[in-house]
């Protein structure tokens, strides 16, 4: 299982460059994972969401251990709940 650790390790370079923050990740027993971020100081925009999602595949080998990727401003947090039912934050 991809640990949530990891996540937050491989997303923090391009946040830092970015002036993103990190909010949460959440890691289910799947591998299902969820990024949430916040853009201090203006709205996060899609091309943030498409452009962390696409940093931090990058850096993940799905030939090695599969999962699925959402990134989502945090203000999208409270309304993606579905599916959540085994997730985890696991350190």
């Amino acid at each position: 299982m991809i640990e949530k650790s990891t996540i937050e390790q491989i997303a923090a370079p391009y946040m830092e460059e970015h002036n993103l923050t990190l909010v949460d990740v959440k890691v289910n027993k799947a591998n299902n994972i969820k990024v949430y971020f916040r853009a201090p100081g203006r709205p996060a925009c899609i091309d943030d969401c498409v452009a962390l999602s696409r940093w931090i595949e990058g850096h993940l080998d799905r030939d090695k251990e599969d999962f699925s990727l959402m990134v989502s401003s945090a203000g999208d947090a409270d309304s993606s709940t579905a599916g959540d039912e085994d997730e985890t934050n696991n350190n």
